[in-house]
């Protein structure tokens, strides 16, 4: 009797794990230890983003997991690189993102990414010079 009463509370544990309901918020707090989550209101709707390892997703917590699309990487560099500064805010009607990625080796000088902003987080522009450009 011992045994179904186990085999029960395992099962009802199980059960409670595989279809809880988690709310959006929580989802997105758990993507926390993958980078910065940033929330924010772009054309009066929310939106929530991850910036990781000089990467920007757009993300969807709204299904059973949450959903990631990649809007923003620094440009292609030829070898290998690292992420040394990436951050993310809001100012007025806008997004902005701040990338820097490094090359390794041999110096260690040249440099991708740059400044960039997005009324939607979807389109985005790079800040060059005194005007900015919109990235294809």
């Amino acid at each position: 009797m011992a045994k179904y009463a186990i085999v029960c509370v395992l099962l009802l544990v199980t059960g409670f794990f595989l279809f809880r309901r988690r709310s959006p918020e929580a989802k997105l707090r758990e993507l926390e230890r993958e980078g910065t989550v940033f929330q924010t209101r772009l054309q009066g709707k929310s939106v929530a983003f991850l910036v990781s390892n000089c990467s920007v997703y757009l993300l969807d917590p709204s299904g059973r997991k949450v959903k990631r699309t990649k809007v923003l990487k620094p440009g292609f560099y030829l070898g290998f690189t690292t992420c040394t500064g990436q951050s993310i805010r809001a100012e007025g009607e806008f997004v902005l993102v701040t990338l820097e990625n490094r090359a390794v080796g041999a110096g260690g000088g040249n440099t991708s990414g740059g400044f960039y902003r997005s009324r939607d987080g979807v389109t985005w522009e790079k800040k060059m010079g005194n005007h900015w450009d919109v990235i294809q």
